[in-house]
């Protein structure tokens, strides 16, 4: 996807009488009052010139380039840089204390059923970006020249200690983009749930291939509960933490909160991160004698949570979104023009992970059963008429079944991401929805709720229970499906490395 000028123009001009046309059909539909018609116009007008844009694969070190571009800080957003230090390996004493690269391999390979990853990975420093809602500031003020301390102060002074902590990862297929990247979405996420975000920078794949960015992850998490030497916040309570993402990092998060109640079923209840060996088994246990999960709520809006896309709203929903669907033969990846990172040694199928673990939970937590999500956060679930759809769905529904409160938010005609589309009411709601929904969370105030809500482009509510959710997907079909995409990388995997 080349989004610079000349990239642009060399996607839309071949499909400018298939624009042209359907920007003709949106018209009509739209000045016709069609109350069918699902999407907006300005919504519909962005998908048809988006989709060729982000349907032309262009080389993805040239991709990364553009797309984690960093151009400043500036508006009401307090942003303040930080960098965690490389923790020490550790796996001598007794099994319930572990490293972090160790910790992450044993839930791995138990996970998998003894399958794990042939692609080595260290653990390495993590960067982030703390973010807050600067108050007053107009949209292009220029950022105060101060220190990343002071910055991070003058962040606190606004929320307050007892505040939300929203650990964020970002979209970007797990190969593009950067916190900086979201500095359009996370200040104000942060102003709607009175809080602040750490936005991490995690390592990208194909260069970083899984599991680096979840390492990445648990790195940051560890961070918030035991601050490592010349960090700026004070230790953060899990019942304070909420894990976010969009698209890709939605999927991280999820893994990351997959990944904790996995070590709490080993028996692994510390971590050895710099020095000291720091709890994971959540916060103290409730009146039932319970133990509270590992974080306050889990959010997600547009996840990418099916590394194979093996359902059916990948096609289905291909009118819709602003993302094309995969192709139906051949290689089920965009076919990116080689550079000096793709295609990997040795050549694999998918830029994130090998073949093997495409379906692993940790690669694509929709693959989770419901029994890996007993004692489950609460979780927020936002998604449109994207090619995302059923796997949030089935996702839902897969969390409802293990036990965990799910809040299910659906928009009908919506494209991937519209969260960022603040323009639409649909966008403003979504953003206003997760913000209240990060405040019940640390409140321990979400309700229960046994139904899922889809909204039309009128604003009428529609409820269908969460069992109900993509309903022609059922349990049995989506291991099916699941196992079948996963086989046909394997193949095509085999066939590119037996090349000459």
């Amino acid at each position: 996807m080349d989004i610079s000028p000349l990239g642009v123009l060399r996607a839309v001009i071949p499909e400018l009488p298939r624009i042209v046309a359907a920007v003709g059909v949106a018209l009509l539909r739209i000045f016709s009052f069609d109350r069918k018609w699902p999407q907006d116009f300005i919504t519909n007008i962005i998908v048809i010139f988006s989709r060729p844009v982000l349907g032309t694969p262009a080389s993805i070190l040239k991709a990364q380039g553009q797309w984690n571009t960093d151009f400043g800080i500036w508006g009401p957003m307090w942003i303040s840089k930080v960098e965690y230090p490389k923790p020490e390996d550790y796996s001598e004493g007794e099994e319930s204390v572990l490293g972090v690269k160790e910790a992450v391999t044993k839930a791995i390979r138990h996970l998998g059923n003894g399958i794990s990853n042939e692609i080595a990975s260290e653990v390495a420093s993590v960067e982030a970006e703390w973010t807050g809602y600067r108050s007053g500031a107009f949209f292009f003020q220029p950022r105060p020249n101060l220190s990343e301390k002071e910055h991070y102060e003058k962040m606190m002074d606004e929320i307050g200690v007892d505040s939300p902590t929203i650990l964020f990862f970002h979209g970007g297929a797990f190969c593009l983009m950067d916190p900086s990247s979201h500095r359009l979405t996370t200040p104000f996420l942060a102003k709607e749930c009175k809080g602040r975000c750490l936005s991490v920078r995690f390592r990208l794949s194909p260069q970083h291939a899984f599991p680096a960015a979840l390492q990445d992850a648990f790195v940051a998490y560890l961070s918030l509960l035991s601050p490592p030497p010349g960090a700026f916040h004070q230790p953060v309570s899990p019942s304070r933490i909420l894990i976010a993402g969009d698209s890709s990092g939605a999927s991280l998060g999820s893994s990351l909160t997959l990944l904790l109640m996995t070590l709490r079923r080993l028996n692994v209840t510390h971590i050895r991160f710099h020095g000291k060996d720091v709890d994971i088994t959540g916060s103290t246990n409730d009146p039932s004698g319970k133990p509270l999960p590992p974080v306050a709520g889990l959010t997600v809006v547009s996840p990418y949570l099916d590394v194979s896309r093996s359902f059916p709203s990948v096609y289905r929903n291909a009118q819709w979104d602003i993302l094309a669907s995969p192709p139906t033969h051949g290689i089920p990846c965009p076919e990116f023009p080689p550079d000096a990172i793709w295609p990997a040694n040795p050549p694999r199928i998918e830029t994130y992970c090998e073949s093997k673990l495409v379906i692993h939970p940790l690669v694509s937590p929709v693959a989770a059963k419901p029994s890996d999500w007993e004692g489950a956060p609460p979780v927020f679930v936002n998604v449109g008429w994207e090619l995302m759809q059923d796997e949030a769905e089935v996702f839902a529904r897969r969390l409802s079944a293990g036990g965990a409160k799910v809040v299910f938010d659906g928009y009908e005609g919506m494209p991937h991401c519209f969260q960022m589309m603040r323009w639409s009411w649909q966008g403003r709601r979504s953003l206003k929805n997760w913000g209240k929904f990060c405040r019940d969370a640390v409140n321990g105030t979400v309700a229960e709720q046994d139904y899922a809500t889809w909204t039309t482009r009128f604003n009428v509510v529609k409820k269908l229970p969460l069992a109900d959710l993509a309903k022609e997907v059922d349990e049995d079909v989506v291991d099916e499906l699941l196992v079948e995409q996963r086989d046909r990388r394997i193949l095509l995997e085999k066939e590119l490395r037996q090349k000459p």
